[in-house]
């Protein structure tokens, strides 16, 4: 078969009629497929277009509907069909982009795309409803994540289709199963896939069953460069699953980051209230020194004034017996100077027994609650996969998700569980599903 498409001239500049679905762009290469136009289903036509091919001011897209111009080939290693194409060109858009359109604009004129009507997702949701297919792996790196970062948030899957005819219905009535659960945020996502695979989030139904849910709705749909009524509708959009789950721990981890900052300050004011209260107690004690002393002097200057008086009268006999109630006064003063010592020096002592005691209790309790707090934070630490063996890699200072992100000769520099490292890309491995 190769070689009659070679052989036979017509093969070699073919029009081929019909409407993009899968458009994906890599670098100055364009692949898409070929459909007819409006159907979900039926055989498909692979195409190959190289970026300068492409005519000024027209731009490519799923929904399109275009005459492609180009010479048939086999691709042997998997004895599929392709279109390398040399012209394109536009006749109009598809049935489905059609539809699209116009559902939007009703849509919109009723106001259901409203920032205003949007509600603002929670910052520390601890409770998650997870709309996806469990037959797929796009929703996995999502849950991967949660499970990863913040164990402590508990997950509910709602298990439903994500494509297919009648699907919108099942993703609708997932909703609001969704939203009846009690949970603090809802996350509806998927995989990649075709522009038709994707087109059931596109319907009425997903769009008016995300509005009335009373829950706030985060959507993660697709590829990055897809944008569907869901997404409109719902509060919040991320672009990955994995982009869904930093959005959904982004408060989260400011917190972690945070309360290292705390515990410090904590030890701070514990230390800080210790030092007052042992000035406060030397205070008291000084206090009650010179109150100690002022009294005893108070006495002993009044018994110098009666001592003055009784040497002013100067009586002979009544002098002998004031000296003795003087001398018994006397005795008694010094008891009640000895005792006021002391009892000022007993409470000295307890209290200062008692100080290191009560200030340890309190340093002892903080420290318990501070060690706990490191323990959670350590066990939802996101550099432990690195000092597992992982490695993350940077490009530019962006994080290397696909090999398609890469070219030879770029730079790159790998974070390790301990330090870093660069190096210089020699070859590229890319998977067909990926290119």
């Amino acid at each position: 078969m190769t070689d009659l498409f070679q052989r036979v001239p017509r093969f070699r500049d073919i029009a081929v009629s019909g409407e993009i679905t899968g458009f994906k762009p890599s670098g100055n290469a364009l692949f898409f497929d070929l459909k007819d136009q409006g159907a979900q289903g039926g055989p498909r036509l692979s195409c190959f277009l190289r970026a300068e091919h492409v005519p000024r001011g027209l731009e490519l897209a799923d929904g399109l509907a275009v005459v492609a111009r180009g010479e048939i080939i086999n691709y042997g290693p998997h004895g599929r069909y392709s279109l390398t194409v040399r012209r394109i060109e536009a006749t109009g858009l598809g049935l489905l982009f059609v539809e699209f359109q116009a559902l939007k604009e009703r849509l919109q004129r009723e106001g259901l795309f409203s920032d205003e009507r949007k509600r603002a997702l929670p910052r520390f949701p601890r409770t998650l409803a997870v709309i996806s297919t469990r037959e797929g792996k796009g929703i996995d790196d999502f849950v991967r994540e949660i499970e990863k970062r913040a164990p402590f948030i508990r997950m509910q899957v709602f298990d439903t289709r994500v494509q297919g005819i009648g699907s919108e219905r099942d993703i609708a009535a997932a909703v609001a199963r969704a939203d009846a659960s009690g949970s603090d945020l809802i996350l509806l996502g998927r995989g990649g896939g075709s522009y038709e695979d994707l087109f059931p989030f596109n319907r009425e139904e997903v769009v008016r069953a995300i509005v009335a849910a009373r829950t706030p709705v985060l959507t993660a749909i697709g590829h990055s460069a897809d944008i569907h009524l869901a997404d409109l509708a719902a509060d919040g959009r991320a672009n990955t699953p994995s982009l869904a789950a930093d959005l959904v721990l982004s408060d989260w981890m400011k917190a972690a980051e945070w309360l290292p900052k705390m515990s410090e300050r904590l030890a701070f004011a514990a230390e800080r209230r210790f030092d007052v209260a042992a000035r406060d107690i030397e205070l008291r004690a000084r206090a009650l020194d010179d109150t100690t002393a002022r009294h005893i002097a108070a006495l002993r200057s009044a018994l110098l004034q009666r001592e003055r008086e009784v040497v002013a009268l100067d009586p002979r006999a009544r002098l002998a017996g004031r000296a003795a109630a003087i001398a018994a006064r006397r005795e008694q003063l010094q008891a009640v100077s000895a005792a006021l010592f002391r009892r000022a020096a007993t409470r000295i002592d307890a209290n200062r027994e008692r100080l290191p005691e009560r200030a340890l209790g309190i340093v002892g309790r903080k420290r318990t609650l501070l060690d706990l707090a490191r323990a959670a934070l350590e066990s939802a630490d996101p550099n432990a996969p690195l000092r597992r063996g992982y490695a993350m890699l940077f490009r530019d200072g962006v994080v290397v998700r696909s090999a398609t992100q890469l070219r030879v000769g770029d730079e790159v520099r790998a974070r390790l569980g301990r330090g870093a490292a660069r190096a210089r890309i020699e070859s590229i491995d890319v998977d067909e599903e990926e290119a």
